[in-house]
């Protein structure tokens, strides 16, 4: 981000910060447990300028940027996608550890993003989330669908994801997540149903053409399969 964005964007975020999502939490870990990341002078001047919640707010921006392919500073290695998806998640919850859908977000691409397997990592996002602000139960709940999910107990692990879907902290990119599930569980009405709804949801536009295209396979998977619960 160029220096006169970031200027840009504080001043805006200093104005709309959204305090009701980021209270209760405690307060701010020192400086020096910030992960190296190429924002790291950024993140250092603007959280010395008082800025630090406008700076976790910038580096929110800049995670959902790099899960979305399109962070251009951050380059992952061949064959290694999402490489840098924990440093970046742990960049946002160090500069305010109130941030809880970053801890959500990170982790939830790591326990269940397709050919991820990092559940430890997501763990332990989850787990130094509940050390900064206990009282976040869909902490609880994303740990105890990977314990489910360590236990090889899939159907009480898709139980707890279920669950935490309509909850408006629940970060959206779990909605696509669960549809691989399902669809990878020959679940395709279920799946179906989900990504019809992302196509309805104006907040998941970037969706729009994969749910489209997954629309279409799983159509054409139920004229051939017949009849799934």
């Amino acid at each position: 981000m160029r220096p006169l964005a970031v200027a840009a964007a504080c001043g805006v975020l200093v104005l709309v910060a959204d305090i009701p999502l980021r209270g209760g939490a405690a307060g701010f870990p020192p400086l020096g447990e910030l992960p190296s990341t190429p924002f790291s002078t950024q993140d250092a001047a603007l959280a010395s300028a008082g800025l630090r919640a406008a700076a976790a707010d910038i580096a929110w921006i800049q995670l959902l940027d790099y899960g979305g392919g399109g962070l251009p500073a951050v380059q992952d290695p061949p064959g290694r996608p999402y490489y840098f998806i924990k440093d970046l998640t742990l960049r946002v919850v160090r500069l305010d550890p109130r941030f809880h859908r970053a801890y959500l977000y990170g982790a939830g691409i790591l326990g269940w993003s397709r050919g991820m397997e990092r559940p430890t990592e997501a763990a332990e996002l989850l787990q130094e989330g509940l050390r900064r602000d206990p009282g976040e139960k869909l902490f609880t709940l994303y740990l105890a669908a990977l314990a489910f999910q360590k236990k090889g107990d899939t159907d009480r692990m898709i139980g707890v994801l279920e669950s935490t879907l309509d909850d408006p902290g629940a970060p959206l990119t779990m909605r696509p997540i669960l549809a691989n599930i399902y669809k990878s569980k020959g679940e395709y009405r279920k799946a179906l149903a989900l990504w019809e709804l992302i196509l309805d949801d104006e907040r998941m536009r970037d969706d729009h053409p994969r749910a489209v295209s997954q629309i279409a396979d799983l159509k054409a998977l139920l004229k051939g399969k017949g009849p799934q619960s």
